[in-house]
Formats: C-alpha cells, sequence, structure tokens
C-alpha cells in the first residue's frame, strides 16, 4: 500500500483505531506520531499525511497536491471470468491506470460468474482501491457491466481506435502494431475464447486483431501485458515523479 485512500469526512475526524488502514500504517509500517504517510481522495488529490496522534483515533493534517494526475485514455473490455480472475484483472489494471473497464457475458462463459457475491456485495471495489493504492494513485477505472458483447459496443461511445486479442486467428502481434492514435479500447474475449459471432461483431466495428505471441496466457495475464503494450504505444506513460505538493 503506497497510497491510502480516504474519505472527505476522514481528513476532519481520522481513522479508526480498528480500521484496516490504521492497522496497517502503524502495526505494518510502523508509524509514530510525526511520521508521515501519502494519502488520497478517490479520483481527486493525492496529499501528504503527517501523523496527529494515534489515539482516540488516527489522525493527521495533509498537504494537498496542486493538480490531479491525468487519466489514462485506454478502455478495457473483458468476457467476464471467474470471480478470483476479475478480482485480479480489477486490481492490475487500477494499478496500470485504465480509464473504463467494461465485462460483458460472452457466448462461451459461464453465466454463474455474473451472481457471484463478488459483484453482489461490491466486494470488486475492493480490489480497485487497492489496485489504485498500490499505484500510489486516486484513480478508480469506471466498471460496468453489459448483457453481451452485441450489446456493450452498441451502448459505448467513443471507443476511438479498437484492438482485440485472439492468439488463435489474428496474424500480427500487438507489439509492432504501434499506434500514437486516442483513445483506444482494448477487446479480450474470455477463458474459453472469442465465439464465431463476436469476432464478426468486433470486425463490423472495425476492431484489428492481434496477438501476444505463440502462447495462451490467462485472461489477467493478457489483460495487464496487452494494456501495458498499448499504453507504451500510445506514448502516454510519463516518468514517476514525487508528489506536485506547495512549496513553503
Amino acid at each position: 500500500m503506497n497510497l491510502v485512500l480516504i474519505t472527505e469526512s476522514e481528513i476532519t475526524h481520522g481513522l479508526s483505531s480498528n480500521d484496516e488502514r490504521t492497522q496497517h500504517l502503524c502495526g505494518t509500517v510502523g508509524l509514530k506520531v510525526g511520521d508521515t504517510f501519502y494519502v488520497g481522495i478517490a479520483n481527486g488529490r493525492r496529499g501528504l499525511a503527517k501523523i496527529l496522534a494515534l489515539s482516540p483515533q488516527l489522525t493527521f493534517a495533509v498537504v494537498w497536491e496542486k493538480t490531479i494526475q491525468p487519466r489514462l485514455p485506454l478502455k478495457v473490455i473483458v468476457g467476464l471470468p471467474r470471480p478470483q480472475t476479475a478480482k485480479k484483472v480489477l486490481h492490475d489494471l487500477a494499478s496500470l491506470g485504465v480509464d473504463e473497464i467494461i465485462f460483458f457475458q460472452p457466448e462461451k462463459g459461464d453465466p454463474g460468474y455474473a451472481t457471484s457475491s463478488l459483484w453482489k456485495n461490491d466486494e470488486w471495489l475492493d480490489s480497485l482501491k487497492k489496485g489504485a493504492e498500490q499505484a500510489c494513485s486516486t484513480h478508480l477505472p469506471k466498471v460496468q457491466h453489459f448483457a453481451s458483447l452485441k450489446i456493450t459496443l452498441e451502448t459505448l461511445p467513443n471507443l476511438g481506435q479498437g484492438l482485440a486479442l485472439d492468439p488463435y486467428e489474428a496474424t500480427e502481434a500487438l507489439g509492432v502494431a504501434a499506434s500514437s492514435k486516442s483513445p483506444v479500447t482494448l477487446a479480450l474475449g474470455p477463458e474459453r475464447g472469442w465465439s464465431a459471432n463476436e469476432r464478426v461483431l468486433l470486425r463490423e466495428k472495425h476492431f484489428q486483431f492481434y496477438h501476444l505471441g505463440d502462447r495462451i496466457l490467462r485472461v489477467e495475464a493478457a489483460a495487464l501485458v496487452g494494456s501495458a503494450l498499448v499504453l507504451s504505444q500510445m506514448k502516454v506513460w510519463q516518468p514517476h515523479q514525487p508528489l506536485n505538493l506547495p512549496r513553503d
């Protein structure tokens, strides 16, 4: 955890001693009064927090960054995978900084995945938050669900340049498909691959098909590797910099 996401209320009232964030900061990291740690508001500014007290609450004062991190112009469409895989996709793509993650019910997928407690109890949001905190970022990708790929492609505006990963029918590697166009939508099939009908739908929307080499990757690996390659090709990555804090 390289940054702790907090709410507006917690800026004033602090964190409970029983809060898992407090236990991590004080128990695992070993922070004490006077020490500092990074905080942020979801989809807002980051800041440097200085601990004022540990009891009865962990209270802190924050110096806020002057600007908000830019969002990266990449959407990722994913055939809904099993819940454990979905957690990894949510975490890793939030860490990477994609703008939006769109899940759809694939023709070759298990419809039972959509009724998992992951989606019913908002567990998915925890995976997003942990991914952002790992990256020292406040950006939480927007997450949407659709009943099919057809509905997904008909509903979403602004798909931009469409790229689809397909290890079976693609003839070009994603790594050599350099593009500076923006925004980009990257589509990944489910664990059992695209159906013939889904490939037709993607081609009708002018998606180009690419592969990641002569190997079949797990969904979470393909999502992370594919997104990283696209972001690199778009030249939207910047080197890591300290928080843009006001000078004394």
